[in-house]
């Protein structure tokens, strides 16, 4: 069936089947006798991806894909067809579903069956956004057919005052024959363009008072994405358009939707009342406004239509009691000011915010609201869809998210954020004591305190669980280390607000620790749930982007070991470190049968350098090794103990030189017991 006579056929109300727009180009495309082997990707060849924008009038998007069915998984894959809508501001033309077979085409749109389903993918998140998804499954797809899709969305939201926004793609991690873009522009609207990355040129036309813009690829390899990029940084080629001149304007549109002279309920301006009279310091009252918004408020996203960019009045949040960012953000706005505190509402994105600055202006950059206050002097970024901020002003957890847009009038640029400042956010505290025998229990402890943000997370895992349900999550991890571990004591130790850090104990008795090594050998190890897991394997390689470590501050470890007989080793110091990240490593005695083993990562930046791919290697593998391993074996002999650091052995390691080529790069303690239990020599 040609797609410019396909019949109209309403699918739901805002969608339906119907011919493609007059303007778009429909020109065909190749179809190989083979597929090239390097566009081939989990059974499909992507041989067509067709965008086309018309703004002449209402913002018109098409869209055309063509996929080669390569092998029978692949078949089942393009079998499936859906897109989404948002019937609030959205309408959809439904052209074609074809399957292209042996240079037939088969039009299965005038008698497929439509689903019309709400999917609320967030829905667990407590975000509902009213999308709806069409979908249709073809009945017969096999190797060797193209199936071929196309599809126009029109319209946007009101609150995007008609200035047309977007980014599109041109790289994928798989490479694709073909890809068109298209953007119909009339001479009267400036619509600004941003590549990246290596975008193809662009060739332009005018005619009748339109500006016609094409971008043309073929055959353009996949993209190799690095891991551990930080995640604003743009790997692939792209464009981003924008109508928006700068950022005043964006800032001039949104900032309107967060002003509301409308009255609070007696209880809220209750609640501002008892802040005045107990909180004397602005960044008394400005905390203590953040926890009210925090717990007073719960979290609920109903960001169906212009809910998605536009907060609902005072009045209705407050007679819910539920809002999303952009809610809690405008009352807290609100309470504050009422308090004398100079507040706004500001724009961020939580993923690409530190790379803002390089974007064009555009209003639909952003991923979330916060609060920008400001407290004797010092400007705070606050969440108030965070929970359980009980602390302070000065230690709490602020927002760190690279560039944000304060939306008040005369605001006229992104402002940069504080990147996070260095702390001492978790330390582990291990004691061991080791029984006389393999066959008596090991008492283990571990006191961790988390503070700032983790402590934070603790704070709120308890809200959610309970104690119980943390401390099950403690112990489930244990018990995956050691069979036999038992619980003796799981508490909070302290929970102090006011520095914004809590600890917690627990103290298992694990029996048959110890588990067969090799010659009638016994081995226990030691166990890290703090240092290992602060690094992420990088691919090797050499590297091009920089690489993101996430945080700033210190993680520590203190594991010390109590025996049960006097032990003599040499020990070692070492540390491996990058212009951002140090690792210190250190085995030492503290008395005759006591030995402490510290480690210490530190985070000074919040990315290395590429150059330094190397150094970061190097620290990754040293922390790898942060278990201690610790060998006992019955006999006649007495006790052996001997350790390797840097090549180096203590002086009388030849009495067991097997150990060293079991386990070369962690201590080795040898308890060698007489066979009824006298005492070590």
């Amino acid at each position: 069936m040609d797609q410019e006579h396909i019949a109209y056929r309403e699918i739901t109300p805002g969608a339906r089947v119907a011919a493609p727009p007059a303007w778009a180009d429909l020109s065909p495309y190749d179809i190989p006798a083979e597929a090239n082997p390097h566009f081939i990707a989990n059974g499909v060849c992507v041989l067509l991806d067709d965008s086309q924008i018309d703004l002449s009038e209402e913002r018109a998007w098409y869209y055309r894909r063509a996929e080669l069915v390569t092998a029978s998984v692949g078949a089942e894959r393009v079998a499936q067809f859906s897109v989404s809508f948002d019937p609030a501001f959205e309408r959809l033309d439904v052209h074609s579903i074809a399957v292209i077979r042996a240079g037939q085409r088969i039009e299965h749109t005038t008698t497929a069956f439509f689903e019309v389903l709400r999917r609320e993918r967030n829905m667990e998140r407590l975000q509902f956004d009213g999308r709806l998804t069409i979908h249709v499954t073809l009945p017969d797809v096999r190797q060797g057919d193209v199936v071929e899709t196309s599809y126009t969305l029109f319209g946007m939201r009101k609150s995007l005052g008609g200035r047309h926004a977007s980014w599109v793609p041109f790289e994928w991690g798989v490479g694709i024959c073909e890809t068109r873009l298209r953007q119909r522009t009339p001479t009267t609207r400036t619509v600004a363009e941003r590549a990246f990355s290596n975008t193809p040129e662009p060739t332009q036309t005018e005619a009748n008072g339109i500006i016609d813009r094409r971008w043309h690829t073929k055959e353009r390899p996949g993209v190799r994405f690095e891991a551990l990029t930080p995640p604003w940084t743009i790997q692939s080629a792209g464009i981003q358009f924008s109508e928006w001149r700068n950022w005043a304007e964006v800032a001039d549109t949104f900032t309107p939707l967060y002003e509301d002279a409308g009255p609070l309920p007696d209880d809220v301006e209750a609640e501002i009342q008892r802040i005045a009279a107990e909180e004397k310091t602005a960044a008394g009252r400005a905390a203590a406004v953040l926890r009210f918004a925090q717990n007073a408020v719960r979290y609920l996203a109903i960001s169906i239509g212009e809910g998605g960019f536009t907060p609902r009045t005072l009045e209705q949040i407050c007679a819910t009691r539920y809002g999303d960012c952009k809610d809690k953000s405008k009352l807290y706005v609100h309470m504050a000011r009422k308090l004398g505190l100079d507040a706004c509402p500001a724009l961020v994105n939580t993923r690409d915010g530190y790379g803002l600055n390089t974007w064009l202006p555009s209003g639909v950059v952003f991923d979330h609201c916060i609060v920008r206050v400001v407290a004797d002097g010092t400007v705070y970024w606050l969440d108030p869809t965070r929970l359980m901020q009980p602390s302070p002003l000065g230690a709490l957890n602020k927002c760190h998210f690279g560039w944000a847009l304060p939306l008040k009038p005369g605001a006229v640029a992104l402002e940069r954020m504080s990147d996070p400042a260095p702390a001492h956010t978790l330390e582990a505290e291990e004691n061991i004591t080791l029984g006389k025998s393999p066959e008596h229990p090991v008492r283990y402890e571990w006191k961790l305190t988390s503070r700032r943000g983790r402590a934070e997370w603790v704070r709120e895992h308890i809200a959610r669980e309970g104690l119980v349900g943390l401390f099950k999550l403690y112990a489930e991890d244990i018990a995956r280390r050691y069979a036999g571990a038992q619980p003796v004591r799981q508490d909070i130790l302290s929970d102090n607000a006011e520095l914004n850090e809590i600890s917690a104990i627990e103290v298992y008795e694990i029996a048959g620790a110890w588990s067969p090594g090799q010659n009638k050998t016994r081995i226990f190890s030691t166990y890290d749930l703090t240092i290992r897991s602060q690094l992420t394997p990088l691919d090797a390689g050499p590297r091009i982007h920089p690489i993101y470590l996430g945080q700033m501050g210190t993680v520590s470890r203190k594991v010390t070991i109590d025996t049960a007989y006097p032990i003599k080793f040499s020990g070692w110091k070492r540390t491996v470190e990058s212009s951002a990240l140090v690792y210190r490593n250190e085995l030492r005695k503290e008395g005759p049968r006591t030995f402490v083993l510290e480690q210490r990562v530190e985070f000074r930046a919040l990315m290395l350098p590429a150059s330094e791919a190397d150094q970061y290697r190097a620290i990754l593998a040293e922390m790898d090794q942060s278990d201690l391993v610790i060998t006992g074996q019955v006999g006649k002999r007495g006790m052996f103990i001997g350790a390797e650091s840097n090549g180096e052995t203590s002086d009388w390691a030849d009495r067991g030189d097997w150990f060293w080529r079991l386990l070369p790069w962690a201590l080795f303690a040898g308890y060698v017991f007489w066979q009824n239990g006298g005492a070590a020599l």
